[in-house]
This record gives C-alpha cells, structure tokens and sequence, in this order.
C-alpha cells in the first residue's frame, strides 16, 4: 500500500495523528472542500427560508401549500447541504485529477459567489461576508490539519453501525428508565423550573450532564486501551501520547455519538408524549409566560417552548443514567468495545507496515 493510500485509510478510520506530521498538510484544501460547499449550501438555503405565520382555523390552502413548502425548506437546510458535501467527497477521492480545480471551485464559491449572493438576498455588505467567510476558511483549514472532519465522521459512523446493538440494550434498560422519566415529566414544579430556563442555561445543563459523561466514559477507554500498546514488531513502535490520544478521542466520540441518537429519542418521545398528553389549558396554567411555542429558521413549530425544554433537559439526565448502565453491561463490551478495539489492532498492524515503509 502506498503512503497516500495508506494516510487515506488512517484518516478514513479517525486516525489522522497515526500520519506522519509533515504528511498532514498534504492536500489540504481538497480534503476542506467538502465542508467549504456543505456551507455554501447551507447559506444559499437558509436565506431562502421563509417566515410563516398561519391560524390553523382561518388558513386557506394557498396558506398551508406555502407552509409546506416553507417546512421542505426547513428540512432541506441540513439535508441538501450534506448529500452534496458527500457527493463532493466521492469525486475527490474517485478522481485524483479533479481535487485541485475542484477545491478551488468550492472556495471561489463560498469567498466570491457566497457573499454576492447574500449582498443581493439579504442586503449585507458584501466586503463584510468576504471577511467573515475568509475567517471560516482559515478556522476550516486549521481543523482539516488536526483532523477534526477524521475523528469527528470515523464516529459518527462507528455510532451507526452499532446502532442496533445499542437498540437492544435500550430496549432492556427503557422500561425502568421511561417509568422514572415519565413520572418526572407530569411534575409540575419542573415543568415551571424548565420552562423559564434560557437557551443558555438550558446549554449549560446539557453541558454539565456531558462533562458527568466524560468522567465516566474516560477511565473505562483508557483501561480498554492499555491492552493495545503491546510494543510487538506486529504493531510497530510504542504508541506516542498523541496516538494514544487519539484512539482514545475515537472511541470517546463513537460512545457519545451513540448517547446522542438515545437522548434524540427520548427527547422526540417525551415531546410527542406532552403533545398527547397535555391540553393547552393546562400547558398555559403551567407555563405561564413561557407559554410561546418554539421557532426553528423563523418558522413557529407546533410545539410549546416549554415542554421542549423539559424534553431536552430529561433526555439529558435519562442519557448520562443510560451511559452509566450499559457501560457495565458484558452485553455491551461484546457489541461495542470488542469491535473498536479490534478495528484498533488492524490500525496498529497498518501504523507497522506504514513506519517499516519510511
């Protein structure tokens, strides 16, 4: 295998620190190209979202077939911008010869075209929006270096993989977690305390019950690792501090990622739970001024600001219990552990033959 093919597969498999340090910066901007054209489409969509406003008892066809078409916008931003930042991906790998004029496309795009687009749709000052994308490109570089987009898309699709693994696991640990969560969702009292929390702190929450994750999740990773680093002609040279640090970034990222979905579906759960559940009468008696429903991109979703923010704030507290309780499942060391690791020991076999190489 050749060095190139052989850093491609690393980075493939989240271990950009296993290449070589003068090797990182080796096509750098074809390897941002991606993500340069994911936000240039995300730009050029959300400014065409639509502001919608509509009395479900005076609304007229036209208004709901424009409410539609503002929800297909909605739900395209995330979407589109990610198929073409795949498809840009694929022909950056499948031809070599297209990742220069291709890379340069998508940054003539998001520096020049992005910009004028936004002076036209939304009237900003072009020189303005050159800046601040300048900003992006430079910050998107940087994490292309580190190899951010590595670790960050390697776990992402470790986490999906396994995600019927962890279905089943959720499936033993749900009734008992849904039976406390439920029973804490009909309290009042919390509901009034969510309610009025700002985005903010509602952020910081969920921030707090993440670091509780780290600090639960961190030592068992390390212990799982320190089998690896046998130091055996198979696996090459000791790991360096960086190396172990990212096997360990890897490994971390694919369990949150995993954590993640679970407490997105809690938190769609609980929300189709309130809608079912709860009359408006007693939504507004709870909730009092914090009774608005939420906004997404301008458009108002049919949902209560509140109940949305209880969900998000149980989901957080059924995730980090769901962590803790499968992370000491044998069941679980099987379906997830056991596979990272031995992905992890072909990584080493691969490192050996790439060092012996050089």
């Amino acid at each position: 295998m050749a060095d190139r093919d052989t850093e491609h597969w690393l980075r493939l498999h989240g271990l950009p620190y296993f290449v070589r340090p003068d090797a990182r910066a080796r096509h750098l901007l074809p390897r941002t190209a991606p993500f340069l054209v994911f936000a240039v489409a995300v730009d050029v969509l959300s400014s065409l979202v639509l502001e919608v406003d509509i009395d479900p008892e005076t609304a007229s066809a036209s208004d709901w077939g424009y409410a539609l078409v503002a929800l297909a916008l909605v739900v395209a931003v995330p979407v589109v911008p990610s198929l073409l930042a795949l498809v840009t991906a694929r022909v950056l790998r499948s031809r070599t010869g297209a990742k220069t004029p291709v890379a340069l496309v998508a940054l003539g795009l998001y520096l020049v075209v992005d910009p004028l687009w936004f002076g036209l749709v939304a009237h900003e000052n072009p020189l303005v929006s050159v800046a601040q994308n300048t900003a992006v490109v430079v910050a998107a570089l940087a994490a292309t270096w580190l190899g951010v987009g590595a670790l960050l898309s390697w776990a992402l699709r470790a986490a999906l993989r396994q995600f019927g693994a962890l279905g089943q696991l959720a499936t033993r640990a749900l009734p008992i977690l849904m039976l406390v969560v439920v029973f804490a969702y009909f309290a009042r009292a919390l509901w009034e305390v969510t309610g009025s929390m700002s985005a903010s702190r509602l952020l910081g929450v969920a921030v707090f019950f993440l670091v509780l994750g780290l600090l639960f999740t961190v030592p068992i990773m390390r212990r799982e690792l320190s089998t690896l680093d046998g130091g055996d002609e198979a696996q090459g040279p000791a790991l360096s501090r960086l190396e172990r640090f990212n096997l360990a970034v890897v490994m971390v990222l694919a369990q949150a990622f995993q954590v993640a979905i679970f407490a997105a579906l809690v938190c769609v759960f609980l929300v189709v739970l309130g809608r079912l559940a709860f009359s408006d009468e007693v939504l507004n008696l709870w909730l009092g001024a914090n009774a608005g429903n939420a906004e997404v991109l301008g458009i108002e979703l049919p949902v209560r600001s509140g109940m949305l923010k209880r969900a998000v704030f149980l989901s957080c507290v059924s995730s980090l219990n769901f962590l803790v309780s499968v992370s000491t499942a044998a069941a679980y060391r099987a379906s997830f552990y056991d596979p990272l690791l031995d992905q992890a020991r072909a990584a080493l076999a691969v490192r050996a033959a790439y060092r012996a190489e050089r």
